[in-house]
């Protein structure tokens, strides 16, 4: 499946929207992105993993995805799906939303028939302005946005319980917590009297990954926070993040993001630099 509002994000938009209709259209990895994503299902089923909890979604249920946030999707065989997907920049929505959507990471739906029809009547309707190509198009959809984000932030209705097993939702939480450090599988096994064998296939059965290749995405996003969020050489990240050499971490960073952190650095500090988002001082990227 082609991602045409991930496309439009990649290009310069700081809003991009789609419609998606699919059937067996699961997305085998956790990703996360820099902007939000606002995950809206129209019909079906779908099951979404966060970080180290699962979610069952059913029609008219959504979630919101803060910046930096492991996750992905999934549907049983053969069970149809349409879902509405939303990005948008960070410097989009107030401080207080960003702090709002970063502490509540589950999928809600809303209260009354009422707002539910309103909510997806926001969504279509930026889909359509979108689409339009009108004078002042984005413009409106700014304006759709802060009503759509409210409207989330608003929502208290929250009757999703996590699916996930609770010993690898400890597990994960574990690596999440230190994934800077040096972490073994056996290390693991002994912490948490689980076998290897147990340990590797529920790892990949949870995650869509391997034990080495989920700690990797791990460290690279918290680099690209960091990134973002300090002027620190690329040395000291790599460092900071858990990898022991920087050649280790240039090519496990062109692996995930198909470009050198040397690149992927200098092109979001200019962004951030230009955005006024950092105080920005001298980086030297050694």
């Amino acid at each position: 499946m082609i991602d045409n509002a991930a496309i439009f994000m990649q290009n310069g938009k700081n809003i991009a929207t789609e419609r998606i209709c699919s059937i067996n259209d699961n997305v085998l990895q956790s990703h996360f992105h820099t902007y939000y994503e606002l995950f809206y299902l129209e019909k079906g089923q779908r099951n979404v993993v966060i970080g180290n909890s699962s979610y069952c979604m059913e029609p008219h249920d959504f979630i919101v995805f803060p910046p930096y946030t492991m996750h992905h999707s999934y549907s049983a065989e053969d069970v149809k799906f349409e879902r509405l997907v939303l990005y948008f920049q960070p410097e989009l929505i107030s401080p207080e939303l960003q702090e709002k959507f970063k502490g509540d990471l589950t999928p809600h739906h809303m209260g009354s028939d009422s707002h539910k029809e309103l909510f997806h009547q926001l969504l279509c309707q930026m889909i359509q302005e979108q689409d339009s190509h009108q004078d002042f198009a984005h413009v409106a959809m700014q304006a759709l946005l802060q009503l759509i984000v409210i409207g989330a932030a608003r929502a208290k209705s929250n009757t999703h319980q996590a699916l996930s097993e609770p010993k690898m939702a400890s597990i994960i939480s574990y690596v999440h917590q230190h994934y800077f450090q040096e972490i073994s599988l056996d290390e693991l096994c002994e912490r948490f009297f689980i076998s290897k064998s147990y340990l590797c296939r529920e790892f990949k059965r949870f995650t869509c990954c391997s034990f080495v290749e989920y700690i990797n995405k791990i460290r690279i996003l918290h680099a690209q926070r960091l990134f973002v969020e300090s002027n620190k050489t690329i040395t000291e990240i790599a460092i900071e993040v858990g990898f022991g050499s920087l050649t280790h971490f240039e090519r496990v960073f062109i692996k995930n993001n198909n470009q050198s952190p040397k690149k992927f650095c200098t092109q979001i500090r200019k962004m951030r630099d230009s955005k006024n988002l950092l105080t920005p001082t001298a980086a030297k990227l050694s």
